[in-house]
């Protein structure tokens, strides 16, 4: 069973990002998401500012995290070669980028990851929403700064930012409001979409030609879709999935993040989105229509901690069990662990899957990729 050409990637403490096998298809993968402060507690990272605006201390911190991970787990060696990490784009800003360019400040922490500034868009505001003028924000300049350094110091760069979507962003602009536009104020809904839409296609293509001129070409895009669960099919059909269309005609591969929560109200109308290459989905989600509707992509479940932690060898057997019998290879994500998570619960749960896939538990372990 081939899988697609997209897949998950989780740089260390960072959020649920993407990148491309240029090979196609792969066997079974566990992709573990530690949070940051599960690094603060062991290495003492500073996930603050700092972390975000230079790329020198985000790469020694990446490969201190490696080292952290290897010395918790010192047969997956999941930190990879500490010292093959180099400088790289991927994490900057965490998911809350696409946002502040419309003026939601960024907040930073040690021991977690960026957030807006809760600022509710006013119902005039939101009527006046454009696209912002991107070659003139600060936000895009420190970017491109950040590539010309890296490109000088590695000779190319690479890595993944965090675009999100167009209802995920739309709900940071507008809060719990968005919802109430969607029946009362449709035209208003769509447009705070649309020009959230037309923006991550503009600093998406920004950033990637800017990419490609420092050597890494990219073709590819996954749409965030986390709050998706809030809406009804109906309204996703009628509000977002003209975006994702859009989007989804952006991009030569195209897939979508639906996050650890249940897909089954919205399978259909993603399957009207094209031939996706990723789709991921929480595990009580109906597998086997799953497996029917989008045979080419990468179908990758999203266990939540409480599916893992805590629970018992023949729980974890049995979920794993289903897993494989419903979707056979493909790319599990297991996160995001906090710091009371203890090792020995994440590497059972990597025994379990090499036994009942049969391979050694070594292969099951991802390519770092910290760029």
């Amino acid at each position: 069973m081939s899988l697609g050409c997209l897949f998950p990637y989780i740089p260390f403490a960072g959020a649920l990002v993407w990148n491309r096998n240029p090979s196609g298809g792969g066997p079974l993968k566990i992709h573990v998401s530690f949070s940051p402060d599960w690094f603060a507690a062991r290495m003492g990272l500073d996930y603050g500012e700092r972390w975000h605006r230079d790329p020198f201390y985000r790469r020694d911190s990446f490969a201190a995290m490696a080292r952290a991970l290897n010395r918790e787990f010192p047969q997956l060696r999941l930190g990879g070669d500490p010292e093959a990490v180099s400088g790289g784009l991927s994490q900057i800003d965490g998911c809350a980028l696409t946002a502040a360019l419309f003026g939601q400040e960024i907040q930073f922490a040690a021991d977690g990851w960026p957030a807006n500034r809760k600022a509710p868009l006013s119902d005039e505001a939101t009527d006046g929403l454009r696209v912002p003028d991107l070659a003139g924000h600060p936000l895009v300049a420190d970017l491109l700064r950040q590539i010309q350094v890296i490109e000088q110091k590695w000779g190319q760069a690479d890595g993944e930012l965090n675009y999100q979507g167009v209802l995920n962003t739309a709900f940071r602009l507008r809060g719990e409001q968005l919802f109430v536009d969607l029946v009362q104020e449709p035209q208003r809904a769509h447009h705070v979409l649309g020009v959230v839409c037309d923006t991550m296609i503009e600093l998406s293509h920004l950033v990637y030609g800017r990419q490609a001129e420092a050597g890494v070409r990219k073709d590819y895009f996954v749409t965030s879709n986390c709050v998706v669960n809030m809406i009804s099919e109906e309204h996703y059909r009628r509000f977002v999935l003209p975006y994702d269309r859009k989007l989804s005609g952006s991009f030569r591969l195209f897939g979508v993040h639906n996050c650890g929560w249940n897909v089954d109200a919205y399978a259909a109308a993603y399957a009207e989105l094209g031939a996706l290459e990723y789709l991921d989905f929480g595990t009580s989600s109906d597998l086997p229509r799953l497996r029917a509707l989008f045979p080419s992509a990468t179908l990758t479940p999203i266990l939540n901690p409480e599916e893992v932690i805590g629970r018992g060898p023949q729980e974890v057997r049995e979920l794993l069990r289903r897993l494989r019998e419903s979707l056979g290879d493909c790319r599990i994500i297991l996160g995001s662990l906090d710091s009371r998570t203890r090792a020995e619960e994440v590497s059972s749960f990597f025994r379990e899957a090499s036994a009942l896939w049969k391979v050694p538990v070594e292969e099951l372990v991802p390519q770092p990729y910290c760029g």
